[in-house]
C-alpha cells in the first residue's frame, strides 16, 4: 500500500534464451537367447555420452562461485565446455527374462539401467542471456525499493570479453564443474495369464530409482534469521540474489503395484488399469528449488513426491456396433446403412489428489532463498473436503503461524489434496467413399459428467484469507484455488486413404 516492496525484481533478455543446443551420442549392444522352450533370456548394454550444452553464438555459460564470474565457452580463450567436466559417458546394461510356466500363463522379469537424460535445459536462463535483476531488503522487515524509484537499469555485458564478472543483485542458473550426471534403476516382475472368455490379466511390482537425480540447489540461501548479510555470496561480493545450481543431488524412489485386466471379443475391446503406488523424491524436477536449502536441513526435503498419487484407476472400453459389409450382423441391407460404421469409445479415470505443503509467511524466518513451513499444533489433521466461499478443505486449526526464527515444526508435501474423477467419450463412424478411401466423422465428449477436477487448496497459514486451504472462492471472494474438469464437445471429420 505504500509502495514500498521488500523484493522486486526484472527479467531481461539480452540474448535470445531459445539458443542452446545439445548433443548426445548412444551405442547398444543387444542379444536375445532361447534358452529352452520356455524360458527367453533378452540382455544387453547402452554407452551414452551428453558433452556439455552450448549456445548457437558460443559455448556454454558456467559460473565460478569462487572467482564471481561466468565464463563464456569458446571466447577470448575460454574452452568451449567453459571448464564443466560432463565425463566420458555411462554404461548402461539391461536384462529381461521372460518364462512360459505353461500354455496361459507367462512370468516376465527385467532389470535395467538408464542414464539421466538432464539437457542442460536450465541454460536458458543463465546470464547473460538472461539478466535477472533481484533486489531485496536488508531483512524481511525491510523493503528493497519504491515503487516511485522502480527497477535500477543494468549495464549491458561485452559478450566479447569471454570473462563477465556477476554483477550484484543478478542472479543466474549454472552446474557444477564436475557434473556426475546420475541414473535410474527400473525393475518389475509380472505375472500375465489367460482368463478365458477373452480375459487377460497382467499384475506385479514395477519400481524405479533414481541415483543422483538432478536438483536446483540455492547456493545462496542464508540461514535463518541472518537475511541479506547472511547470503554467501553476499558477505563475498555484494550479490544477495539467487543463484540455482542444477546438479546431481540424491536418490528417488517409486514403487508400485500394477494391474491390467483387458477382454477382446469380436468387434469389442474394455479394459480396466489399477496402480497402488508410492513417489518420493527431493524436488520434483530437475530445476525446482528445494524447499530446505541449507545442507543440514536437506533430509527435510525428502518426502512424497508433489506429482504422487496413491490410487489410480483407469477404465477404458472401445465397440464397434456390429453391422455392416464385413460383420456376421446384417452386412447388407437397411440396417447395414444406418447402423454400419459406427464405433463408441470411453476413457473413466479415477485417482487421489496430489501432495501440498502447508506455509507460514517466512517474515520470521528471515532466510532468504527458504520455504518456512507452517507448525502443526494437533497430532492429527482431519480432511473436511468442503469447496466453496468461507470453507475448509482441512481443519485450520491443525496448524499455526511460525513468529520465532526458525523453520516451522510441519514437513513438506504433508497433506493430499482433491482427488480426480473424469469421463471421456466418444463416437464415430466411418464412410466408406471408395475401395482405399473412407470418411470417418468423430463425435468427442471431454469431460462428460462436467465434474469439476479442482487443484490443491492454498496453503499459507499466515495469509489474511487461510481458512484451512479454501478452494474455489466464488463471487466476492478471492479465488484460492482454480479447477479444471469443465465439459468439451468438439466434432471433427478426418479423411483416411
Amino acid at each position: 500500500m505504500m509502495g514500498m516492496a521488500q523484493q522486486m525484481g526484472k527479467d531481461t533478455e539480452f540474448l535470445d534464451p531459445a539458443t542452446v543446443r545439445e548433443n548426445s551420442f548412444g551405442f547398444y549392444i543387444r542379444d536375445q537367447w532361447q534358452v529352452t522352450r520356455k524360458l527367453t533370456v533378452t540382455y544387453g548394454t547402452r554407452y551414452e555420452i551428453y558433452p556439455f550444452a552450448h549456445r548457437d553464438h558460443f559455448g556454454g555459460d558456467l559460473y565460478d562461485p569462487a572467482t564471481n564470474n561466468v565464463y563464456l565457452g569458446g571466447i577470448n580463450g575460454v574452452p568451449f565446455n567453459s571448464g564443466l567436466n560432463s565425463g566420458h559417458g555411462d554404461l548402461a546394461p539391461r536384462l529381461g527374462i521372460a518364462y512360459r510356466l505353461n500354455e496361459k500363463t507367462v512370468i516376465r522379469a527385467g532389470f535395467g539401467i538408464s542414464v539421466d537424460p538432464n539437457s542442460f535445459r536450465a541454460l536458458r536462463d543463465a546470464y547473460p542471456a538472461i539478466i535477472s535483476q533481484q533486489f531485496s531488503g536488508a531483512n524481511s522487515f525491510l523493503a528493497a525499493g519504491t515503487f516511485v524509484t522502480g527497477i535500477p537499469a543494468f549495464t549491458p555485458p561485452v559478450i566479447g570479453q569471454g570473462i563477465l564478472a556477476l554483477p550484484s543483485n543478478v542472479g543466474m542458473t549454472t552446474f557444477p564443474k564436475n557434473y556426475d550426471r546420475g541414473y535410474i534403476e527400473s525393475y518389475n516382475l509380472m505375472v500375465q495369464r489367460d482368463l478365458g472368455a477373452g480375459f487377460n490379466l497382467q499384475t506385479g511390482y514395477v519400481g524405479t530409482r533414481a541415483i543422483r537425480q538432478t536438483a536446483a540447489l540455492n547456493i545462496n540461501a542464508a540461514p535463518p534469521g541472518t537475511g541479506k548479510a547472511g547470503q554467501p555470496l553476499y558477505i563475498l561480493y555484494g550479490n544477495p540474489s539467487a543463484i540455482s545450481d542444477d546438479e546431481p543431488f540424491d536418490t528417488t524412489t517409486y514403487n508400485s503395484w500394477q494391474t491390467q485386466l483387458t477382454r477382446r471379443v469380436g468387434t469389442a475391446m474394455f479394459g480396466a488399469v489399477y496402480t497402488f503406488s508410492r513417489a518420493i523424491d527431493y524436488s520434483d524436477n530437475d530445476d525446482a528449488a528445494l524447499t530446505f536449502p541449507l545442507a543440514a536441513d536437506w533430509s527435510r526435503d525428502k518426502a512424497l513426491a508433489g506429482y504422487d498419487r496413491t490410487h489410480n484407476f483407469e477404465l477404458y472400453g472401445a465397440y464397434a456396433l456390429p453391422f455392416g459389409p464385413g460383420h456376421a450382423l446384417a452386412s447388407h441391407g437397411v440396417l447395414a446403412v444406418i447402423a454400419g460404421g459406427w464405433q463408441i469409445n470411453s476413457i473413466l479415470a479415477r485417482a487421489s489428489g496430489t501432495p501440498f505443503t502447508v506455509t507460514s509467511s517466512g517474515t520470521s524466518l528471515n532466510a532468504p532463498g527458504s520455504t518456512q513451513t507452517a507448525d502443526q499444533v494437533l497430532p492429527n489433521v482431519q480432511i473436511l473436503g468442503q469447496v466453496g466461499p468461507n470453507s475448509s478443505y482441512f481443519n485450520p486449526l491443525a496448524f499455526a503461524p511460525v513468529t520465532g526464527v526458525r523453520f516451522g515444526a510441519s514437513g513438506r508435501d504433508i497433506l493430499r489434496g482433491p482427488g480426480l474423477f473424469n469421463l471421456d467419450g466418444s463416437v464415430f463412424r466411418t464412410f466408406r467413399v471408395r475401395e482405399n478411401i473412407n470418411l470417418q466423422f468423430r463425435a468427442e465428449a471431454f469431460g462428460l459428467t462436467n465434474t469439476p477436477q479442482f487443484s490443491n487448496p492454498g496453503a499459507n497459514v499466515s495469509s489474511a484469507t487461510f481458512s484451512g486451504g479454501a478452494i474455489k472462492a466464488l463471487n466476492g471472494y478471492t479465488v484460492i484455488s482454480s479447477s479444471t474438469g469443465e465439459r468439451q464437445l468438439r466434432f471433427a471429420l478426418k479423411l483416411l486413404f
